[in-house]
């Protein structure tokens, strides 16, 4: 099963010193189409419920619990004496698995005890969860911001908490949210970070680093699978040039993709548009700015307006770079100075 699976490789990380946290994800639990491959034959195979859930990760999170909410899979981790860490399960999956997010009514209940007993000693409070928090993209429009997200954003208001990280999205975004002028502290607004998946290019994960005069600095990292595979003495070239790989790797994809709506383009031309597609792909997973004018002005994306100027994949592009006019990647709160 590839829940006992990555837990042993969780218990790899932990042991060697590192606490790992786990919260579920949308696909985790109750989902009918868990399955096991075989080369390319697929066969169905039993999925979990929450109480397996709970006893796969117990170790790496809900043990070591200073609370946990009796109706979800969400809990408290005390980083130290001053800093929680609230850490929410989002997800949908009673009695059939949703994609959709959703915080319950009695965990928002217990979320808002939580957060008073941290205000009343003082104690700084991260909350993190699968879905987010609030609307990330022209892109993926739907599915993604949770569904009750208004009741979450005003809890989180009203104890002024700084900054929610999630994931889901798959896409390095940072957005604050703004509330409607006239509402009491309508200038303040809490942050959400998304982190992007680990698995897409160019894999990257989100460090946060807690520094001595409480100030929180954001930023990310590539793992650096080509200084890794070089280590261990990997011949294989794709590890050892990473990057360019999964620049080609996207690119093969696009190209298959353009082939089977026009042929007889030309290999030329195919790859110059199936390269604009993965810079732009590349660069907007990544929450790096686009340049907007100097992609319009390529060859390549002339041959997208010639050849497929209906294309979804050509409205995909337009729209990943109307979402990326600024860089996602850093980030400093200062504290409350």
């Amino acid at each position: 099963m590839n829940h006992e699976e990555l837990a042993g490789r969780l218990a790899r990380v932990q042991d060697a010193g590192v606490q790992v946290l786990v919260i579920p994800g949308n696909h985790d639990i109750n989902n009918g189409h868990a399955a096991v491959y075989y080369g390319a034959e697929k066969e169905s195979v039993d999925s979990i419920d929450g109480e397996d859930f709970y006893e796969i990760y117990r170790r790496y999170g809900y043990d070591q619990a200073l609370s946990r909410d009796s109706s979800s899979l969400s809990y408290v981790y005390a980083l130290d004496e001053k800093n929680w860490l609230l850490m929410l399960d989002s997800c949908q999956y009673e009695p059939e698995n949703k994609v959709e997010g959703r915080i319950k009514e009695s965990t928002l209940a217990w979320m808002d005890e939580q957060l008073l007993k941290a205000r009343e000693q003082g104690i700084f409070v991260l909350p993190i969860a699968h879905h987010n928090l609030l609307a990330q993209s022209r892109m993926y429009t739907t599915q993604c911001a949770m569904d009750n997200n208004s009741e979450v954003i005003d809890l989180l208001q009203k104890y002024r908490l700084p900054l929610f990280f999630s994931g889901h999205l798959h896409v390095q975004r940072m957005r604050r949210y703004k509330a409607e002028p006239g509402v009491p502290d309508s200038d303040y607004g809490i942050l959400e970070i998304v982190t992007d998946a680990l698995s897409i290019p160019p894999c990257q994960y989100g460090f946060l680093d807690w520094k001595e005069d409480g100030s929180l600095e954001y930023s990310t990292r590539a793992v650096d699978v080509s200084a890794w595979a070089a280590a261990h003495g990997v011949e294989n070239q794709d590890l050892l040039d990473f990057p360019d790989w999964s620049y080609r790797y996207i690119q093969k994809l696009i190209s298959d993709q353009i082939g089977g709506v026009i042929r007889n383009l030309g290999d030329d031309i195919m790859k110059s548009m199936s390269g604009v597609y993965a810079r732009v792909y590349m660069d907007y997973y990544a929450g790096r700015p686009i340049d907007r004018k100097a992609v319009r002005a390529s060859a390549g994306y002339r041959w997208w307006e010639r050849n497929l100027p209906d294309s979804y994949l050509l409205r995909e592009i337009e729209a990943m770079m109307a979402d990326s006019d600024r860089d996602n990647n850093y980030y400093l709160w200062e504290g409350d100075r």
